[in-house]
């Protein structure tokens, strides 16, 4: 039976071959292994993997232990952005989630928040252009936006809105010729459907403190707007639940072109204060 001899050089090339490719992958590893002990690069590459893996919702205990770290501040690692289509995201605001919820007494328009496991975990960015607010007290009648015009510089606010054609101040002006405005017997007030909080706002010339409240809705940026303007507001709609604040905590309530049917459910909204 035969056999085929190859020459020496041959089986000694081979053999060197071999060689070289196991010497080429363990002097690369060890190239490797110095800069991630020995320099910064390691530790944000270790990094990053953590934060990955607390990210991670296919373990909750991790999830639960990175947000007990960030609420107690005690998350040091930055935090990823959420995408560019999240900047108008209100927590437990998701018109999606709501609109399969029953409509009832308004109940799709109230606050659903996802399950802690659902909620995400990353910071919201800001508009594409977005700018510092302007500051208070400028900002009670002038904000800017960065959904406007490049040629407009911010918007003005002239206090009265669709609801107050003559403005804030007249109206507020004949208030007073049936509840005391001026000298300081109210002191706080619940605006309800404010809008841009054009009134809240004028009220506080008056010494009078107030709260307004909108649901989200096709104007869902008007919040926004208060906020920025320095008014005390938030998102908010009478529905199923009690407003939270206990009773006899405002002085007076205000409602422009109001469409809440206190009348209805027995009253029921009448007890929401």
């Amino acid at each position: 039976m035969g056999h085929l001899n190859l020459p020496a050089s041959k089986r000694n090339s081979r053999q060197w071959k071999l060689l070289d490719i196991i010497s080429s992958i363990f002097f690369g590893l060890v190239l490797l292994f110095f800069p991630l002990v020995f320099t910064p690069l390691g530790d944000s590459l270790a990094a990053s993997g953590r934060q990955a893996l607390l990210l991670s919702t296919s373990d909750p205990s991790q999830r639960h232990r990175l947000v007990a770290l960030v609420e107690l501040g005690h998350h040091h690692q930055p935090i990823e952005a959420c995408p560019a289509d999240s900047v108008d995201h209100m927590p437990c605001e998701d018109p999606r989630r709501n609109s399969q919820l029953s409509r009832d007494m308004n109940f799709y328009r109230e606050r659903h928040c996802p399950l802690p496991d659902e909620m995400p975990l990353c910071l919201i960015p800001p508009p594409l252009g977005y700018k510092i607010p302007v500051q208070w007290p400028e900002s009670l009648h002038k904000e800017r936006s960065p959904r406007m015009d490049e040629r407009a510089r911010s918007f003005i606010f002239p206090g009265g809105g669709t609801m107050l054609p003559d403005g804030a101040a007249p109206y507020i002006e004949k208030l007073g010729q049936y509840i005391p405005i001026s000298g300081g017997t109210l002191k706080t007030a619940l605006d309800m459907g404010c809008g841009v909080a054009s009134f809240g706002g004028s009220l506080l010339s008056e010494g009078i403190l107030s709260l307004s409240f909108a649901p989200r809705d096709s104007h869902k940026a008007q919040i926004q707007f208060a906020l920025e303007r320095g008014i005390p507001a938030f998102v908010l709609m009478l529905g199923t639940c009690r407003l939270p604040f206990p009773a006899f905590a405002f002085d007076f309530i205000h409602c422009s072109r109001c469409l809440i049917p206190f009348t209805a459910y027995n009253g029921f909204f009448v007890d929401c204060f």
